[in-house]
């Protein structure tokens, strides 16, 4: 059950799989087997072999992974490229404000230029800064769960999905890494996504949001340029296209209950071949 993807500076793609608790690494072009496979397939874990649940994992200029794990676990596990564990990162904590305490470690973003990750802490509403020497040095909040992260070089801000827990419509926010404060948020009116659970960004083209609930959406943004903005109170994105899926594909997700993942899948599932 992939979760989290990641196409490294040499075109390497990465893909957490919760289901099979692994990190898979696949060189471009080679897509018949993993050039790299971190973790026991089907076996959970907290020690450097093994992982509960990755849910997503970023790979820095010097090729040192980064694995956010993630559903059961409350940590940032780095790597060499090689595979070799490094170190572990992170304690679980469920209330927010203490640095590098989290609850479910949802999604990893990088920013290279300052070597840093950061780090979605989905149920306390929290992002968190990390160097690459995995120092916590700082703490972004979002009203609700923090659910979906992408870093804007350009910008120097943080694309986040934010999912309210008191009903409110979900909203894509824009952050400052530097004050840490909200600078942008969509929509602004009464509208909604229905539940947002990934965002990544493409330079000059825009921002992509997944839905994981019918009716299975992609929405496509773009970063409207502040000096164009007129009214203060706007948001900085502008909507472009929305994208339905005709197949149910959050609805193919083995059981979380099973524990051990048996195999099931719904008959829609298998209707369509996923």
């Amino acid at each position: 059950m992939p979760h989290g993807v990641y196409v490294d500076h040499h075109g390497n793609v990465f893909v957490t799989d919760v289901a099979r608790h692994q990190v898979l690494k696949y060189e471009e072009g080679k897509w018949e087997e993993p050039a790299l496979v971190l973790g026991e397939k089907f076996v959970p874990g907290t020690d450097d072999a093994h992982f509960c649940k990755p849910t997503s994992v970023v790979v820095n200029a010097d090729d040192f992974i980064f694995v956010g794990d993630g559903y059961c676990n409350a940590r940032v596990v780095k790597f060499n490229k090689h595979g070799k564990f490094i170190a572990e990162y992170g304690s679980l904590a469920e209330e927010g404000g203490k640095l590098g305490g989290m609850y479910v470690v949802h999604d990893l973003t990088i920013n290279h230029g300052d070597r840093v990750v950061y780090v979605a802490d989905r149920e306390n509403g929290q992002i968190h800064t990390m160097s690459y020497k995995s120092e916590f040095t700082a703490i972004a909040s979002v009203p609700g769960k923090a659910y979906a992260i992408d870093f804007i070089a350009e910008t120097r801000s943080i694309a986040a999905v934010n999912i309210s827990d008191h009903g409110s419509p979900s909203k894509v926010m824009m952050i400052d890494v530097d004050s840490n404060n909200i600078t942008a948020v969509f929509p602004h009116n009464d509208s909604s996504f229905v539940m947002p659970h990934a965002i990544t960004r493409l330079k000059n083209i825009g921002i992509y949001l997944g839905e994981i609930k019918s009716p299975f959406t992609i929405w496509k943004l773009s970063e409207v340029p502040p000096e164009r903005e007129t009214n203060a109170r706007k948001s900085d994105f502008k909507l472009l296209n929305v994208i339905t899926s005709q197949i149910p594909l959050s609805f193919c997700h083995r059981s979380h209950c099973s524990g051990v993942y048996p195999g099931y899948l719904p008959n829609y599932c298998r209707r369509y071949k996923v």
